[in-house]
C-alpha cells in the first residue's frame, strides 16, 4: 500500500487532469507486487518551492511502502520515476529529489485491521 505524495511548483493548470492516474499506472508497473488499486496518491501543486536557490520547475517526490525498496531497485525506480515527470511536467531529473521510505507493514492500517494481519491470513 504505498503512499505516494508529490510536492511541485509546477502550476495546477500545467498539469492535466489525469496525471495522477499516470503517475499510479507508472508505480503500479516497476513497484512488484503492488497493484494499481492499492495506492495512495497526493499531489500537491503550485508551491512556493526552491531548488537550487531557484523557483525553475522542480518536485519532490515521497513514496512510502512496505517490502519494495533497496538500493539497486531504487536506481531503477528513480530513473522511471524521472523520466515520467520529465515527459509529463517537464521537471528535468537535476530538479527531482525522491525519499524512497521503508515502514513496516505493522505501520499501515486498512480496512480495520493492519497490512501485517492481512499478510498474516494471507489476504494482501
Amino acid at each position: 500500500m504505498p503512499f505516494v505524495k508529490l510536492v511541485t511548483n509546477v502550476p495546477e493548470e500545467k498539469i492535466s487532469q489525469d496525471f495522477n492516474q499516470k503517475l499510479n499506472r507508472l508505480l503500479a508497473e516497476i513497484f512488484p507486487g503492488k497493484p494499481y488499486e492499492v495506492f495512495g496518491i497526493d499531489v500537491v501543486s503550485s508551491k512556493r518551492y526552491t531548488f537550487g536557490g531557484t523557483s525553475d520547475p522542480s518536485a519532490m517526490l515521497r513514496i512510502t511502502a512496505f517490502n519494495i525498496f533497496g538500493p539497486e531497485k531504487n536506481t531503477g525506480y528513480s530513473k522511471a520515476i524521472c523520466e515520467f515527470l520529465l515527459s509529463t511536467l517537464r521537471i528535468p531529473a537535476t530538479r527531482i529529489l525522491i525519499e524512497f521510505i521503508d515502514i513496516s507493514p505493522s505501520n499501515v492500517g486498512y480496512n480495520n485491521t493492519t497490512a501485517q494481519v492481512m499478510i498474516d491470513q494471507g489476504n494482501f
